[in-house]
């Protein structure tokens, strides 16, 4: 079996025996991922991490990531992921009276949580649901039950799971700087600014003084040309990590701009 994704809803078990990549990755909710074995690296705004099995990783909606999911050599990429969507974050929050009280100082959009015996234990008892089919009310259950280790482990990340504001007005030169490798639509950035489509275009236009589009296009070939020239990367490793879709593409649109190809660098 080379992969597998099985899911019961908000909850989510992957295997794969091959690297796989997920791409481009807008986070639209808050989730909490077991790695059972292999290793998960997760690049974000200014850095790059890699975690392994054991590990708890909590990410965080309204963030841009991009995940590769990495088998070892004897053994796939095993992970459970469960998803906080909104309603059950409503439903817990009215429940036990637990609500956001003040921004989370934190910007990071993945966070790794220490090690907990009771939640590892959690994630492996979910193993034996993925062979059968649950009734709803026993898998809100176990989100409410996954979601009260975690705050039981990280109390603070209250104010991240039930802080149900829309981002607000952010400093929109400092976010392209650190996110213009991500390749998802413009509604996406103007979102995460705080912006309408129309303002996010307006603002771009005056810090830039371009188009987003084609601005995203010649910072991505500029990073492209200085890590094949002052890292000796090959281009083949860099057109995927900078955004572009195919290494035809990002060939010509490198030589337009350069004069030259990317392997003649």
């Amino acid at each position: 079996m080379e992969q597998e994704t099985t899911k019961i809803p908000g909850i989510v078990y992957s295997s794969f025996e091959t690297q796989k990549v997920i791409g481009e990755h807008f986070i639209l909710e808050h989730g909490l991922c077991y790695i059972i074995s292999g290793n998960l690296k997760v690049t974000d705004a200014g850095q790059t991490r890699i975690f392994g099995s054991g590990d708890l990783v909590f990410y965080r909606k309204n963030f841009l990531s991009k995940f590769t999911k990495i088998p070892n050599e004897n053994e796939p990429f095993r992970s459970i992921t469960v998803v906080f969507d909104r309603d059950i974050l409503m439903q817990y929050s009215q429940q036990y009276n637990v609500v956001y009280d003040k921004p989370y100082a934190l910007k990071d959009a993945v966070l790794q949580l220490k090690n907990d015996e009771l939640l590892e234990n959690f994630y492996q008892t979910l193993l034996p649901y993925f062979n059968s089919n649950l009734p709803e009310q026993l898998i809100s259950l176990k989100k409410q039950e996954a979601l009260m280790l975690l705050l039981q482990v990280n109390p603070d990340l209250k104010n991240v799971v039930f802080d149900f504001n829309q981002p607000g007005k952010i400093d929109l030169e400092v976010f392209m700087q650190q996110n213009f490798k991500f390749n998802v639509d413009l509604k996406k950035l103007a979102f995460l600014t705080g912006r309408s489509l129309a303002t996010f275009k307006r603002d771009f236009e005056k810090i830039f003084q371009m188009s987003p589009n084609r601005w995203l296009q010649k910072r991505r070939l500029e990073e492209a040309h200085y890590l094949i020239k002052e890292k000796n990367k090959r281009p083949s490793d860099v057109y995927h990590e900078l955004g572009f879709e195919s290494i035809s593409h990002f060939s010509y649109s490198f030589k337009k701009l350069f004069g030259v190809n990317p392997s003649a660098i």
